[in-house]
This record gives C-alpha cells, sequence and structure tokens, in this order.
C-alpha cells in the first residue's frame, strides 16, 4: 500500500461475501450511430471524481480485513475492444478488484456495447442503475460540450451503518456457512460466457400484466414470481414445493428516512418464500401468495434481516444437508424495476439494454434479472433452460391477455 492510498473502511457482514468471490454485475446498453470513446473516458472521470467509491479497489488490510481502500492514482479502467456486439464482456481484461470499469465492444457497423461494470460490494443495482443514467448524462453533455460541476458525494454506507442509524436491530447477520461456500468454491466456471436466454413482452402485453397485477391485488414482481416457479416446477418435473425461492428487496423506500440510491452499497433485505404442493395450479392465487408473503416480511421485519431466513432454510437439516442438492433446490430473481432514463446525443441512440455477470461461483445459480426498459418486460437469465424460460413467456402472455 502506498502513501496515497488510505483505508476508507472495512467492509460490513453484507458486503464480504461479494469481495470474496469478486462479483461483478454489469449495465450493458447497446448502441447505434456516432459513439465518441474519448467523452465516454471523460464522462467517466467526471463520474469518478462525483462519486469517490468508484475510483476506490477492494482489498485486504493489514489484519487481513476485506476493506475498502481509495486509490485515485489508480487509472480509470475504460478499455474497447472490436467483437461481436452481442457478447458484451467480450475482451473483458483483469478488473483488478477495481470498484468499477467501462467496457465497450464496437462492432464492424456503427453498433457497440457500452457495459458499466460495477463490484457488487460497493453497488447494488438500483445503486448502479442510477450511476449507469448519470454516466450517459455525462456523457452527452461532455458530447456537446455543455458540462457542469456535478454534485461530490460520500463513500455509501453499508447496510448495517444505515440500520444503526435508524435504530434497527435485526441482530447479527447470518452469511452464507462453509459448507454452502464450499460447494460454490467447487463450482466450475465455463470457460466462455453462459448464454443468455431472455423472455420479453410488448409494451401492450406489459401494461395490460400491470393493469392485471393491480385488479388482482398483486404486483408484476409477484406475476413474473408466480409465473417464474411454476415454469421452473414444470421444466425440471418437480413438485413447485421442493424449491426454494428468494429474491433481494430494496430498503431504500422502506426505510426512514428514506435512502437515496448512491448513500448505501447494497440496501437489501432478502426474501424468503416456499410455495404449498401444487400451487401453480392457480397462478393468481399463488403471485397474491407471493406479495402477501413479502408484506407479512417487511411488517415483521423478516426480510430486514437478510439472508437470515434463507440460510436458516439451508441449514435446517443440520450436518445431513448436502449444499449441491441444496443450491440446485434454489430459485432466485432480482427485481430492478423501470430502466431510468439514458440520455444520447442527436446522432446516438440506445437500442437495448441487458444485465450482464461475469462468470462467477456466486452466479452458479443464475438469477433471472426483471427489469422494464422502454415500456417492455424482460426476464434475463444465463441459467441454461429454454424450456423454463419458455414456459415463463406463455404463463406470462396468458396472465396479460387473461383481464
Amino acid at each position: 500500500m502506498t502513501s496515497s492510498q488510505l483505508l476508507v473502511r472495512p467492509l460490513a457482514p453484507s458486503e464480504v461475501t461479494h469481495f470474496r468471490f469478486g462479483l461483478y454485475v454489469g449495465y450493458a446498453a447497446r448502441v447505434r450511430g456516432k459513439l465518441d470513446s474519448a467523452a465516454l473516458a471523460q464522462a467517466f472521470a467526471i463520474l469518478r471524481e462525483a462519486y469517490p467509491i468508484l475510483s476506490a479497489r477492494l482489498v485486504l488490510d493489514h489484519v487481513s480485513q476485506p476493506s475498502i481502500e481509495a486509490a485515485p492514482e489508480l487509472s480509470a479502467a475504460v478499455d474497447e475492444v472490436t467483437g461481436p456486439t452481442d457478447e458484451p464482456l467480450f475482451g473483458l481484461p483483469d478488473l483488478a478488484d477495481r470498484a468499477a470499469a467501462i467496457h465497450t465492444v464496437r462492432g464492424s457497423d456503427d453498433t457497440a456495447t457500452v457495459t458499466l461494470l460495477t463490484h457488487h460490494a460497493i453497488a447494488d443495482g438500483h445503486h448502479s442503475l442510477h450511476l449507469l443514467s448519470e454516466l450517459w448524462h455525462l456523457y452527452t453533455a461532455c458530447v456537446a460540450d455543455e458540462l457542469t460541476a456535478p454534485h461530490r458525494h460520500d463513500y455509501p454506507h453499508s447496510l448495517e451503518h444505515l440500520l444503526d442509524q435508524r435504530g434497527i436491530d435485526v441482530g447479527p447477520t447470518v452469511l452464507p456457512d462453509e459448507n454452502v461456500l464450499g460447494a460454490l468454491a467447487d463450482v466450475d466456471i465455463p470457460s466462455t460466457p453462459p448464454e443468455r436466454v431472455r423472455t420479453r413482452l410488448s409494451a401492450a402485453d406489459t401494461a395490460a400484466l400491470l393493469a392485471a397485477g393491480r385488479s388482482q391485488g398483486t404486483t408484476i414482481n409477484g406475476l413474473v414470481s408466480a409465473a417464474l416457479l411454476a415454469a421452473t416446477a414444470q421444466s425440471r418435473g418437480v413438485d413447485i414445493a421442493t424449491l426454494h425461492y428468494t429474491y433481494p428487496v430494496d430498503l431504500r423506500s422502506r426505510l426512514t428516512p428514506r435512502v437515496g440510491y448512491p448513500e448505501g452499497t447494497n440496501v437489501l433485505g432478502m426474501a424468503y418464500f416456499t410455495a404449498d404442493s401444487h400451487a401453480d395450479d392457480d397462478l393468481l392465487a399463488l403471485a397474491r401468495a407471493i406479495t402477501g408473503n413479502l408484506r407479512e416480511g417487511v411488517a415483521t421485519g423478516a426480510v430486514f434481516a437478510g439472508s437470515s431466513q434463507f440460510m436458516a432454510a439451508a441449514t435446517a437439516q443440520g450436518d445431513s444437508i448436502n449444499p449441491a442438492e441444496f443450491l440446485s433446490t434454489m430459485v432466485i430473481s432480482t427485481n430492478w424495476g423501470v430502466i431510468p432514463h439514458l440520455p444520447t446525443p442527436p446522432d446516438l441512440t440506445i437500442e437495448d439494454f441487458y444485465p450482464v455477470m461475469p462468470s462467477n461461483p456466486m452466479t452458479a445459480v443464475a438469477p433471472y434479472v426483471i427489469t422494464t426498459y422502454d415500456g417492455q418486460l424482460t426476464i434475463d437469465t444465463s441459467a441454461r433452460s429454454a424450456e423454463t424460460s419458455q414456459l415463463l413467456a406463455d404463463q406470462l402472455h396468458s396472465l396479460a391477455r387473461a383481464f
């Protein structure tokens, strides 16, 4: 460590597992038109000045405690390669534990894919989407030569700190035990990026599904979750009751005072749900049960306890549990909601948005990422189950058109 590198703080338990496995999440925009590489690098440099966490890296301190280290002298990770734009991580270099990076893949025509990568230990999905929107605002301003000095933000706090500030005691954070971590560590990481499987509804079907949820006492998240569980059970040929479903819950709007997107790293609780046998016979009832379970978890504080519910289920059988078998029963989703507006100059158009995750043991159970972009509900995954995704699409279309 050099004299210019200072430890900001140790990572909290809610952040440590992401550090242990070096988990990054990518936010990719496929663009068409004139992409100015110099302006993109300038925009990222300004973003790093406004959000100093982006100039940090994750390290072990002198007592081997995972920590955030300020490293402003570390050059910004902005790289560009020529390759297939449908592979946004093509040619991705080693990120060397940096907190964030920009990776661009240029096609042979006027298309490119620009990906903002953030280390999951320093930002969750909603935090990173805020940063993504800021990046494109800054890029557009750089191209137009209309920059104004952005507001400088403090380093984000951990969930534990934010809860403590508000007098909320959820007890000690329960992290995955060594058996589960060992099962993850033993996962073979494929040498090639896993193929993405996408389920997308039209804007009209998305609006219809949203209206159906409201009229039936549930939400888009409840409907997608119900359809996902049913599709998974059907494609695997198992009773839906054998599946363990979990998904992160953004706590920012559920805390008083509310937490701004860049104020916290992983401001997430975890919802945990298991269905009754044959619950997939009535998807609307199942969706309402999932929504009701979430509301109850928020009311009782169970959701605020993070992964504790889930880990209690994972260890319920004591030493007899087979972590690999338990992982095979998991279904994970994450709902990023509506993607914020991403402005561009007149000569550049963002044609699509999609999430990407570099191969990592933490993604051994590939999550289903739920987003709404340009009015269209989309579920992306690399779970290698085209059958599940087709069943999911069929069920969501049926629900959207039933009301």
